[in-house]
């Protein structure tokens, strides 16, 4: 699997799973909402997802890439 992949993957599912959980949305297709465990954890772990999503794609692009 390629790693720009995997990094998209993260971002799409950490952001969107966040942004649902913070706003009160449906379970939706966010893989996060359908395993059980306490609601700060899910929000901390979408956050994980996030942040290494972006840890990937500054590793694979630069630092300098996500400034712009």
């Amino acid at each position: 699997m390629d790693v720009e992949l995997i990094a998209l993957v993260l971002l799409v599912q950490g952001g969107g799973g966040l942004i649902n959980n913070l706003t009160g949305g449906s379970k939706s297709w966010f893989v996060l909402n359908y395993v059980e465990m306490p609601d700060a954890v899910r929000i901390a772990a979408y956050v994980v997802m996030v942040v290494s999503g972006l840890l990937i794609v500054a590793r694979r692009f630069g630092w300098d890439w996500l400034k712009g």
